[in-house]
């Protein structure tokens, strides 16, 4: 602080001494003013901040445990606490010290901090605390708004995650957004929470994403696509069955298949006999379900697939079908040597279902 002048009046020609003194006691109270604005507690906050900066995080626990059990409404104290957990990533402590902060001061903003730091982990865990208890104000939604434009995209992607706390249109348009971002986990996080969204607006947006160049993201729109057929009905996907894109023609089959809707068949049924497709096995379970007479001549044929796996539900697929005209297939395979020891026990196992009755598994 600058060193305070003696007023002009005051400027005479004094002893020095006395000029001293008169130059004291004109601070003096400027002092005192500034020692009352000091609460209990900040100056050992200020230490313990000091403390976690140079990552002496265990100094820096035993001087706020020590301080708190002398000022335990101390804020600033709090604050390091919390501090302190989100740096040792426990978003849960963290959580419970921001609701004693807002007890003592109903008017703090204990994330304002964290949400601003320079680690993007402490930023991070700072948006999964939130989310454990939020806070009345500020508004959630712009804190976590806010947290999907950080340049990290860890941060970004908690923010993402932070919108189930969030009513439903808020939290839709924030993932809208995420969605779209530049990281591929962070799209692949918005796909997967569009399905637990259970929102059957969303099925547009998911086909979109199925197009996407990342494997993980187009893994997840197409796992909430099929959540998401519980809840919709069959138009949502009808006018997928005639897209270009063949992964987009055969998941529209197979929610349309949840809603026990065989629309699709022909398509399900293409796949299963591609040597190629990737969605075989899917696929066998879903035609196994549909009453068609295509189906049980195609799972025959599958049963003698060159993938093991595509042979192993297909006999399966038969057996709960109570194929009985396919006993001397489960035989032949059974028998064969060369059959894999899992398909062999599949055969064995469709074999052991067709003595069941229908509704035992």
């Amino acid at each position: 602080m600058a060193c305070l002048e003696v007023p002009n009046f005051l400027n005479l020609n004094l002893n020095p001494n006395l000029t001293l003194m008169f130059r004291v006691l004109v601070s003096l109270p400027v002092v005192l003013i500034l020692a009352g604005c000091s609460r209990p507690g900040d100056s050992q906050a200020r230490r313990a901040h000091e403390l976690l900066e140079a990552g002496q995080f265990e100094e820096a626990r035993v001087l706020i445990d020590s301080s708190l059990k002398q000022t335990p409404a101390s804020t600033s104290l709090r604050q390091e606490r919390l501090h302190l957990a989100l740096l040792l990533g426990q978003p849960e402590i963290a959580a419970g010290e921001a609701g004693q902060i807002l007890r003592l001061n109903p008017k703090a903003q204990p994330y304002r901090r964290p949400l601003e730091d320079r680690l993007p982990a402490v930023r991070a865990n700072a948006l999964k605390a939130l989310a454990l208890d939020p806070p009345d104000r500020p508004a959630p939604s712009s804190l976590i708004k806010a947290g999907l434009k950080d340049p990290d995209p860890t941060v970004r992607r908690e923010a993402a995650e932070a919108t189930r706390i969030l009513e439903p249109k808020e939290a839709i348009k924030i993932l809208r957004t995420a969605a779209k971002d530049s990281d591929w986990l962070t799209r692949a996080t918005a796909a997967r929470l569009f399905g637990q969204r259970g929102d059957p607006s969303l099925i547009p947006d998911l086909f979109t994403m199925l197009q996407d160049p990342d494997s993980y993201v187009r893994r997840f729109a197409r796992r909430s696509l099929l959540e998401l057929a519980e809840k919709a009905k069959a138009d949502a996907y009808l006018s997928s069955l005639r897209s270009s894109d063949r992964t987009t023609q055969i998941v529209a089959a197979l929610a349309l298949v949840r809603l026990n809707d065989g629309r699709g068949a022909e398509i399900l049924l293409a796949e299963i006999a591609n040597p190629l497709g990737i969605e075989r096995v899917e696929c066998v379970k879903a035609v196994s379900k549909l009453v068609d007479p295509r189906v049980v001549p195609a799972l025959r044929t599958a049963a003698g697939d060159k993938d093991p796996e595509v042979r192993v539900v297909s006999l399966i697929a038969l057996g709960l079908l109570k194929d009985k005209d396919s006993v001397p297939l489960f035989k032949k395979i059974s028998a064969d040597p060369s059959s894999p020891k899992e398909v062999k026990l599949a055969a064995s196992k469709a074999l052991d279902l067709l003595s069941k009755p229908a509704d035992q598994p």
